[in-house]
C-alpha cells in the first residue's frame, strides 16, 4: 500500500471521529447542572434580571441546546473556538498562550520517561531473573502504582523544600525575565536569544515535574519493553543469529529491540497525547501555567465555550498523536506496507 493512499485512510477516518467528539463534548458540558451564571457573576448582579438576561443574550444561553450546538460547529470549521466567558479573550488566544508551557513540560517527561524506560525494560530482558531484573520491576510498579500528584508534592518538598537541590514551583525564577516570545518554549527562546542564564533558569524549573511525569512514563515504558523484548528473545531469528556467532549486543540492539519497540510506540502515542492533554494535578501542584490549570480554572467557573474549546484541542491531540503513530508504524513495520 502506498503511503499516500494510507494517509489518506486515516485522515478519512478522523473526520468522523472528530465529528463525534464534538456531539460527545458539547452533550457532557451542557449536562453539568451548575450554572454559569452563578460562576461568573457577582452576587449583587444575579437579582437585577437585566443583567441576568444580557449574560444569557451575550453568551447564547437563551437558545435551544441543538442552535447552540450548530452555532458552535459553524464556527468551529471557520477556526473560531468562542470567547470564553472567563477571561474575555477568544479560546484560540488563551490557548496559544497555556500550551506551548504544557508541551515543553510534556516533551521533557516524555524524553526522560523513554531514556529511563528503554534502558531499563532492557535490561530487565537480557537479565532476567537477576538482582537488576527484580529492581527494574520494583521500579516499574512504584511508577505505575504511585499517585502521581502525591510523588510530585514528596519531590517538592523533599528536593527544592528541604534539600534545596532543585528549583521551586513555576516557569522561571522570580527575578529572571521572560525571554523574547518567538515559539512560547522558554528553553528554545532562551537560546534563539542568547540569554544563557534564562535558559540554565528554565531548565532548573523542568527538571524536577518533568522527573515527576518521566518516572510514571517510564514505569510503563519500561515494562512495555522488557514483555515485548523477551517475547522477541524468543524468536527462531534471534537463535539463528545468536548460532551464526553474532555478538549479543548487536543481536540484541539490531535484531531485537528494533521488532520490540513495536508495541511500545503504540503506548508512546497515548502517552504522549495524555501528557500534553495536560497533567491537571502536577501543573498545579508545581505552579505550570500550562494548559491543564486553565482547564482546571475553565471547569471550576463554568465556562462552557473554554470548556469545549479544550475538549476539542484534547481530542485533535490524540488524534495528531495516533496519527504520527500509524506513521511510524507504516515506517518500521514492513506487515503494515504489504497488506
Amino acid at each position: 500500500m502506498p503511503l499516500y493512499q494510507y494517509l489518506f485512510r486515516r485522515i478519512l477516518f478522523s473526520i468522523p471521529l472528530l465529528l463525534g467528539i464534538t456531539v460527545v463534548a458539547f452533550l457532557i458540558a451542557n449536562a453539568v447542572p451548575a450554572d454559569p451564571i452563578n460562576a461568573n457573576l457577582p452576587q449583587n448582579a444575579l437579582n437585577n434580571e437585566k443583567l441576568v438576561t444580557a449574560f444569557r443574550e451575550k453568551w447564547g444561553l437563551d437558545k435551544p441546546p441543538y442552535i447552540q450546538y450548530l452555532t458552535y460547529l459553524k464556527n468551529l470549521l471557520r477556526g473560531d473556538l468562542g470567547i470564553s466567558i472567563k477571561t474575555k479573550n477568544p479560546i484560540l488566544e488563551d490557548i496559544k498562550q497555556f500550551l506551548p508551557a504544557t508541551f515543553e513540560l510534556a516533551t521533557f517527561s516524555i524524553l526522560i520517561g523513554l531514556v529511563l524506560g528503554i534502558s531499563f525494560g532492557v535490561t530487565s530482558a537480557v537479565w532476567r531473573n537477576s538482582w537488576a531484573d527484580y529492581l527494574v520491576r520494583v521500579f516499574a510498579l512504584i511508577g505505575v502504582s504511585f499517585p502521581v500528584f502525591l510523588l510530585a508534592l514528596v519531590a517538592l518538598s523533599v528536593f527544592h523544600a528541604k534539600l534545596g537541590w532543585t528549583a521551586g514551583p513555576g516557569r522561571l525564577s522570580f527575578l529572571v525575565k521572560d525571554p523574547p516570545h518567538v515559539t512560547g518554549l522558554f528553553t528554545l527562546d532562551s537560546l534563539l536569544a542568547g540569554q544563557w542564564k534564562t535558559f540554565r533558569d528554565a531548565v532548573s524549573h523542568l527538571v524536577l515535574p518533568s522527573s515527576v511525569l518521566g518516572i510514571f512514563v517510564s514505569g510503563i515504558i519500561a515494562r512495555m519493553t522488557r514483555s515485548s523484548l523477551l517475547e522477541v528473545l524468543s524468536r527462531d531469528y534471534i537463535r539463528t543469529a545468536r548460532a551464526k556467532g553474532q555478538i549479543e549486543p548487536k543481536v540484541i540492539l539490531r535484531h531485537a529491540l528494533s521488532n520490540a519497540l513495536i508495541p511500545v510506540v503504540t503506548i508512546l502515542g497515548v502517552l504522549y497525547g495524555n501528557l500534553l492533554a495536560g497533567a491537571v494535578l502536577t501543573e498545579s501542584i508545581f505552579a505550570w501555567p500550562g494548559i491543564g490549570r486553565y482547564a482546571f480554572r475553565a471547569s471550576t467557573s463554568q465556562d462552557f465555550p473554554a470548556i469545549m474549546g479544550i475538549s476539542m484541542l484534547i481530542a485533535l491531540i490524540y488524534v495528531v498523536a495516533n496519527f504520527i503513530v500509524d506513521i511510524l508504524y507504516f515506517l518500521i513495520d514492513p506487515r503494515i506496507r504489504y497488506s
